[in-house]
């Protein structure tokens, strides 16, 4: 069974921070309501997913043989099928996932709780101010 996402776009276009961005827009777009949570949760944890159409990757989730090919990165690559990619730093991260859970507990506000703990231990995380 398809699931369709209640709402329909977590970023809308004219939210990217720059149009390069369009691989971050397009790979959480692409995540259901019912992994939403356990994507986040990942996320927070620097740990990335995949989609059926993308990915969003963190340089812990190389393994040996690309580490020693690819430099050291800081943030998350997110990345298309058809060869769409993008580097995001760690707060260009936080402000796109603001803006998906925002919309998350606009659907979903029984999780604010957890939406808001989570986010907060990505803040922790990863030094954001």
């Amino acid at each position: 069974m398809l699931e369709v996402l209640k709402n329909k776009f977590r970023i809308e276009e004219k939210e990217l921070r720059n149009i390069s961005h369009f691989p971050v827009k397009a790979v959480f777009n692409m995540v259901s309501d019912a992994r939403f949570i356990e994507v986040i949760e990942g996320i927070s944890e620097g740990i990335g997913f995949g989609e059926n159409y993308g990915a969003c990757v963190f340089w812990n989730d190389l393994d040996d043989y690309d580490k020693e090919s690819i430099p050291k990165y800081e943030g998350a690559e997110f990345g298309l099928h058809d060869g769409d990619e993008i580097m995001i730093g760690y707060e260009d991260l936080f402000y796109y996932l603001t803006i998906i859970c925002q919309k998350y507990c606009e659907e979903f506000p029984n999780e604010r709780e957890k939406i808001n703990t989570i986010l907060y231990c990505y803040k922790l995380r990863f030094g954001i101010q």
